[in-house]
Order: C-alpha cells, then structure tokens, then sequence
C-alpha cells in the first residue's frame, strides 16, 4: 500500500532590523622553530593568542609534524565524510559530539590539513611549514564512557578531532595528563588553550572502518512514473520508493522546484517523526507515493526532489520533473 504525504507550506516575513558585519581582525606572527638538524620559518595564525606564549609553545612543546600518505590520507577523508556517530574503543563507548559548549586542546603534533576538492578537514588555525598546511589545536570531536558506567550522570572524556590513519593503526588526539610549562616565564596563559592533547591509537578501529565504510550500502530512490509526457491534468501522483541498504532510513527530505524557483520543503527526521513516517529499515522497500498539485495555467514545470540518510550516514539524492499544461 502507498502513502500519500501533503506538504504544509509555510511562509515568513522578518523586517525593521539591520544586519552590521563587523570584519574578524587576524595577527600574524613569524616563529622559527629550530631541530638538531634543520631551521625553517613557519607562520602562524595567532587568533588573539599570546604571541610569546605561541612561540614558547611551538619551540617546546611540539615533537613534529604529522604527515600521511597519499593512501592514509584517502582512508582518513573517507572516513571524515561519514563521520561515524557512535564507535566502541577498548572499555569505552564513543559518541559524537554535536552539541554543548566547545573545548580546543593544544597539540603536541602539528596535524595536517586535509583538502577534498574545494573544501578541506581540520582548519582550526593553521600552520604553514614547508608550502603545507597544519593546524595545532582541534575542538572535541568525541565524548567517550566506560561501557560498565550505567550511572545517571556518567562520566565522559573528550576526544579531539576525528580518527586520522597513519602507519596502518588508526589515531585521535586525547586529553595529555598535564600541561607542563617548565620554562614558560609569563604568568599569564590563555585558559581557553590550557588543555592539552596527545595522539593515541584507536584499537580496533578498522572493524568501524569497515562498517562504515568498506561493507556500507547506500540506500536508492526509485521512481514508478516519472512522467516523460507533458500533464493535462490539474494534479499527478508520483510513485517513489526508497530501498534502504545495510542500515535504517533515518531522514527523508522533499523539495519542491517550480518554473526554477524554491516553491517548499518538507522533512521527517526519525527521533520525531517515527509516528508519522514509516521510515525503511535496514535491507528492506518502501514504497511512497507524493501529489503534486498545479493550479496555473499554462505551461508549469516542476522538479521535486527526495533525500534520504541512513544511520550509517549514507546519502543519496534523486529528482523528478513535472510539466503540467493545464
């Protein structure tokens, strides 16, 4: 049996205030940093950050430079892609971070910056060396507790960033024991950059890997009667179906195009809209069917277009067109 879904149109209209852009104001400071071996000149964006605090910090405290391969660093984005929600390490559960107030952890590796096509992973201030770019801070990228923690309050530690592959083991940075400033002579630190974060080896993370990734399906949107014809009618029902892959439908989302305009939306994401949506589980069809009404006269076109997740974060996207000629 098909279901039929309506799309409530809402509109709305603000006024009588002003938007003021105010421009971001950057320093730039230049630290040499010195090994056994070798001086090179790398430039920092220091973002209100003491600037002798920066270069105590990068003479001292900073063992190197991360750098990937061209294959971990494809492993590394195509797992930055899906960005797993949930993934278990040793005693612990981990779970993404997606909401509360943020926390940065200084690192004690200079971590890479990742570009895909036009848009890149892991900018929090960036560190030129050598013609490629670093960052030396990251922003909680996981909460982890121990599975035997069933209290009401548990207790959660960060994790920063996202797992990076490298000499085939998987890493995050965690929270170091301590921020040591032996040396550091300024009594002032800055307490937003005071935690401190060292890599450690995510064991057994391939098996989240291959989930995710390597064994995932994505799901597919399929339409019954995308019509190839002109419409005579005033109104059309079109069949759509989506097969879900290896994993539970979690979010579906239409919108509709008119003539080449934005006309509405509408969307049903599972936490809330269980009850109202029968959302496909894991290997398994459901079939939909959506009205799309036209009331002009003439020639009117329209585009409607689905998409749909699932809980592993697969993605897809499909459109039919409509043209009526009523």
């Amino acid at each position: 049996m098909k279901r039929f879904f309506a799309i409530l149109l809402i509109f709305s209209a603000c006024g009588g205030s002003e938007v003021v852009e105010v421009p971001a104001t950057t320093t730039t400071t230049s630290v040499e940093i010195v090994s056994n071996t070798t001086s090179t000149t790398t430039t920092l964006d220091t973002y209100q950050l003491q600037p002798i605090f920066l270069e105590w910090f990068v003479q001292n405290s900073v063992s190197g430079y991360i750098n990937l391969t061209e294959e971990e660093a494809e492993k590394t984005i195509a797992l930055h892609r899906k960005w797993p929600s949930y993934f278990e390490w040793n005693d612990s559960e981990c779970y993404i971070k997606d909401s509360g107030t943020t926390q940065e952890a200084l690192l004690d590796e200079f971590f890479p910056v990742i570009y895909e096509n036009d848009w890149y992973f892991d900018t929090s201030y960036i560190v030129t060396n050598d013609d490629n770019e670093y960052v030396y801070w990251l922003d909680i990228g996981y909460y982890c507790a121990l599975k035997s923690d069933t209290s009401e309050y548990r207790d959660f530690t960060p994790l920063y960033g996202k797992p990076f592959y490298q000499n085939n083991k998987w890493w995050i940075f965690e929270v170091k024991d301590s921020l040591d400033l032996t040396g550091y002579s300024e009594s002032r630190v800055p307490g937003m950059y005071a935690t401190w974060g060292t890599r450690v080896e995510l064991e057994d993370f391939e098996k989240t890997y291959d989930e995710w990734i390597t064994n995932s399906i994505s799901p597919e949107i399929l339409f019954g009667n995308c019509p190839e014809e002109t419409v005579t009618e005033k109104s059309f029902e079109l069949s759509w179906d989506i097969v879900a892959g290896n994993s539970d439908i979690d979010y579906v989302f239409i919108v509709f195009e008119k003539n080449g305009e934005y006309e509405t939306r509408a969307y049903f994401e599972k936490e809330f809209n269980e009850d109202i949506f029968p959302f496909p589980l894991a290997n398994t069809r459901g079939e939909f069917g959506q009205l799309v009404s036209n009331s002009d006269e003439g020639i009117t076109n329209y585009v409607v277009s689905f998409e749909v997740t699932d809980e592993l974060n697969n993605r897809t996207r499909s459109s039919c067109e409509i043209t009526f000629d009523n």
